[in-house]
């Protein structure tokens, strides 16, 4: 990924979803931002949760439901989980869009710096070899 681009996706399901719908409209979503990425790219996924759909699965089941969309699909990286009361309105959706783009901008600090420290460690390991005098013996003798 290291070539690629990092973005965060909002994923908001609407008061539409229910639980029994909530597998397949991951799946939808998730298929759309895999997509969406080019290669290389990397996706972190913001899903928020009203607690009708949290607590409609275990745990363990909410755990397995979402590693398999980071198995199946490449290009997201990780998925992170917010419990809200209510699905998001638009302004609520603007406050965590601002949210997410100024922890990419973090992550992209964050990613510059441990880069440009790599640099420098490995350009202090570079150093010249000693110079060594060998005698040539003559073919001859």
């Amino acid at each position: 990924m290291a070539s690629g681009q990092l973005f965060i996706a909002i994923l908001n399901p609407g008061v539409e979803i229910t639980p029994l719908r909530l597998r397949g409209w991951l799946q939808k979503e998730a298929a759309e931002v895999n997509a969406r990425a080019n290669p290389g790219d990397g996706a972190i996924l913001r899903l928020f949760l009203t607690p009708k759909l949290r607590y409609a699965f275990t745990g363990d089941k909410l755990d397995a439901i979402l590693q398999t969309l980071t198995e199946r699909y490449p290009a997201i990286l990780r998925i992170e989980t917010q419990l809200v009361d209510t699905p998001l309105d638009a302004a609520a959706m603007e406050t965590q869009t601002s949210k997410a783009n100024a922890d990419l901008q973090k992550l992209t600090q964050l990613a510059e710096e441990y880069t440009q420290r790599k640099q420098d460690e490995a350009q202090a390991d570079i150093r010249p070899a000693p110079i060594q005098w060998h005698k040539l013996k003559n073919a001859l003798d």
